[in-house]
């Protein structure tokens, strides 16, 4: 049999895959797959916080110990005396 005569008598089935693969949406097109990509990462920027935000929020907080700590050895301090 000639390849042109094997594909004509399964293209039938063939097409069925094809139909069945689309359904399934098993094939996507770059569009519909860029579109996901944003959709990802607009999640995890409304879910997640980034490095930066979460750096700077450490330094704050140890700022604001610090602070604490001071105010608590003032008082201390002073009330010892």
């Amino acid at each position: 049999m000639e390849n042109s005569e094997v594909l004509i008598r399964y293209s039938p089935v063939i097409m069925l895959i094809l139909v069945y693969f689309i359904q399934l949406k098993i094939f996507v097109t770059p569009q519909e797959l860029e579109k996901k990509h944003r959709e990802i990462l607009q999640e995890a920027e409304n879910r997640f916080a980034s490095r930066i935000t979460v750096h700077d929020l450490k330094d704050r907080i140890t700022e604001i110990k610090d602070k604490i700590d001071k105010i608590c050895d003032y008082f201390f301090t002073n009330n010892q005396s």
